[in-house]
C-alpha cells in the first residue's frame, strides 16, 4: 500500500480527522458520506469525495505524495466534469501534501482558482507536533513522522485512544516498519495483548494465522476436534481441538504474540517442551 493510500483509509475510517484538518467542527462529519466517485468522461475515479447529506459544501479530497506537474490540470478537469455530470454545487478541493516540495511548481493558468478559496492546501510537515494535537490530526502527522521518532509519537497517540484509532495506528506503524512482526508492533505501541486483540487489524491477521492452525490440524485428521473447538471459540478450539498437534501450532501461536509461557498454559504442556520448539 502506498503512503498516500493510507490517507484515504484515514478519510474513510476517521472522517472527523478530515474536518479537523480543514478547520471545521469534527461533528460535521456526521453530515457527510465519504465516497469514491467515477468521472465517466475521463474513465477515472475520485478516490475521496465527501458528499453532504444536506445542503452544504462538497469536498474533493486528494492526497498527493509525489511531484506531478500536471496535477492541477487533471484535478480541475475532473472536478468540472463531475459538476457537469452530477450537478453544479458549492465545492472545495482539499489537497494533502507531505510537504511543499511535492506541490506542482508551475501554477500559471491555475493560480487565480487556487487562491480563490476553492482550494485548501495542507502540508503535513507544517502541522504542529503530533503529540500536541488531537488524535485525529496526530494520525495524519504520524504518516510523515521520521522512523527515529515515530515509535515515541505512536505510543503517545495510543494513550486513551479508541479501538478505531488504535487500528489506524497499527496500520500506519505496520506500513512504516514493514519488517516488524506483530509482536514487535505491539511492543512499539505499548499495547496490552487483550486490547490489541480487539482491533480489526489484529483480527484480520489472527484469522489468517488461525486458518493455518486449522489447516494443519485437518491434515492430521482432527477435523472433528476443530469443529467442536470452534463452537467454544478460537481459544477453546486451540485447547480442545488440536490436542495431538500442539507442538505444530507453537510457531503460529508465537506469531500471534503469545509468549512460550502463555502457550504452555493454553496447551497444557510443560514449558521446557514448548521452549524446545525452534522458531519457524
Amino acid at each position: 500500500m502506498r503512503l498516500d493510500k493510507l490517507v484515504y483509509v484515514l478519510f474513510q475510517l476517521m472522517p472527523q480527522g478530515f474536518f479537523a484538518l480543514i478547520g471545521r467542527a469534527v461533528e460535521d462529519a456526521q453530515n457527510y458520506v465519504f465516497k469514491s466517485v467515477e468521472v465517466k468522461e475521463t474513465s477515472r475515479r475520485f478516490d475521496g469525495v465527501f458528499e453532504p447529506l444536506r445542503d452544504d459544501t462538497t469536498y474533493f479530497a486528494e492526497a498527493q505524495f509525489q511531484l506531478d506537474e500536471q496535477f492541477y490540470a487533471r484535478l480541475f478537469a475532473e472536478i468540472f466534469i463531475y459538476l457537469k455530470q452530477y450537478g453544479v454545487r458549492n465545492w472545495q478541493a482539499v489537497v494533502i501534501y507531505p510537504n511543499r516540495k511535492t506541490e506542482q511548481k508551475n501554477l500559471d493558468g491555475y493560480r487565480e482558482l487556487i487562491e480563490s478559496g476553492r482550494v485548501i492546501r495542507i502540508y503535513l510537515d507544517e502541522l504542529p507536533n503530533a503529540e500536541t494535537m488531537s488524535k485525529e490530526l496526530g494520525l495524519f502527522k504520524l504518516l510523515i513522522e521520521p522512523e527515529k521518532t515515530a515509535p515515541t509519537v505512536a505510543r503517545k497517540l495510543a494513550e486513551n485512544a479508541t479501538l478505531q484509532q488504535l487500528d489506524l495506528l497499527e496500520q500506519i506503524i505496520a506500513y512504516k516498519f514493514a519488517k516488524l512482526t506483530r509482536e514487535e508492533v505491539k511492543k512499539m505501541l505499548g499495547l496490552q495483548q487483550e486490547l490489541l486483540k480487539e482491533t480489526q487489524f489484529y483480527k484480520d491477521i489472527y484469522n489468517d494465522i488461525y486458518k493455518e492452525i486449522r489447516d494443519a490440524a485437518l491434515r492430521d485428521g482432527k477435523e472433528e476436534g476443530i469443529k467442536e473447538g470452534i463452537k467454544e471459540g478460537i481459544k477453546e478450539g486451540i485447547k480442545e481441538g488440536i490436542k495431538e498437534g500442539e507442538l505444530k501450532t507453537v510457531p503460529l501461536l508465537r506469531r500471534l504474540g503469545l509468549s512460550d509461557k502463555q502457550i504452555a498454559a493454553e496447551l497444557n504442556l510443560p514449558l521446557d517442551l514448548v521452549q524446545s520448539v525452534p522458531p519457524r
